[in-house]
């Protein structure tokens, strides 16, 4: 990351990044992460040799006294602390008994939780733009991605992620998938960027748009840097209707991507989410 100069200043050192080890019994799943911005826009730098399959997932929250949770939940949905080990509401305000769910069911329209009694708030969940940083020459990475994420016009506007494609499914295999994380990748497509290339993670739905990547290949020399930039969907943001004047007092809205409260993982009872080093911003 030092060697690009949108991340680490000169006076800067290991301890303004964020590390982690999502699944510690898997040594590749060890994660480093420079923290621009996290506010409304996230801005981050990533260096994994795996990053464990993941999708960002809209969390709504709801009156105990109407859900109580575990299996009493909206139908079509799950409850987000049985799901997601470590499960947080996004700040202090957001009271940590409320039931939070997810939308599991894919037919299970955004709009029609607004209208569900009881429901209290949504945090929507962010969109990504992935843009590979390092040489290909010395660090090939393989991102695995729902196919639904090329439905999307910001992918559809970019020609050169056919070629993408095409190198992702002649070179997947020469891709290595940890021990013990078999399945994080069937059913994703294989895409291979160049140096400055995008890729967008989003649907048109807004559904969760399930990610990996591995950045393990016997060519590697060193590992690359990925950079992220996300945002929460302006779009989805305002046609939320206003929270219950019931609950709307004193209520902060979430700020930043809230990952630790709209994070699904495909292994959510095994990620360990508490960083081993803070860094200098949340994250």
């Amino acid at each position: 990351m030092a060697q690009a100069p949108q991340y680490l200043t000169p006076d800067e050192d290991i301890n303004a990044l964020e590390l982690a080890h999502l699944i510690p019994e898997i040594p590749e799943t060890v994660l480093a992460i420079y923290v621009g911005i996290n506010d409304a826009v996230c801005n981050k730098g990533l260096v994994t040799p795996f990053l464990v399959r993941h999708g960002h997932n809209n969390v709504f929250a709801f009156d105990p006294q109407v859900y109580a949770g575990e299996a009493a939940v909206p139908s079509g949905t799950v409850d987000a602390k049985k799901i997601l080990s470590g499960f947080e509401s996004p700040n202090a305000t957001w009271n940590r008994n409320w039931t939070y769910v997810m939308i599991e069911d894919p037919k299970r329209e955004v709009a029609s939780l607004w209208k569900e009694k009881g429901y209290i708030d949504m945090i929507p969940a962010k969109f990504e733009d992935f843009t590979m940083i390092s040489d290909p020459v010395k660090s090939k990475v393989c991102t695995f991605i729902d196919p639904k994420a090329f439905d999307h016009p910001v992918n559809k506007s970019r020609p050169y992620l056919a070629a993408a494609r095409d190198r992702g499914l002649k070179m997947a295999d020469a891709f290595t998938v940890p021990k013990g994380l078999e399945g994080e990748t069937c059913g994703l497509v294989p895409v291979v960027l160049n140096q400055g290339e995008k890729l967008y993670v989003a649907t048109t739905d807004f559904s969760p748009c399930a990610h990996a990547w591995s950045n393990i290949h016997p060519d590697n020399v060193e590992f690359a840097v990925i950079n992220e930039n996300s945002a929460v969907p302006l779009d989805l943001v305002i046609a939320k209707p206003p929270v219950s004047p019931k609950y709307a007092k004193g209520l902060i809205p979430p700020k930043g991507s809230a990952d630790m409260t709209t994070d699904w993982f495909y292994r959510g009872s095994q990620i360990v989410r508490l960083p081993l080093l803070q860094g200098l911003f949340k994250g």
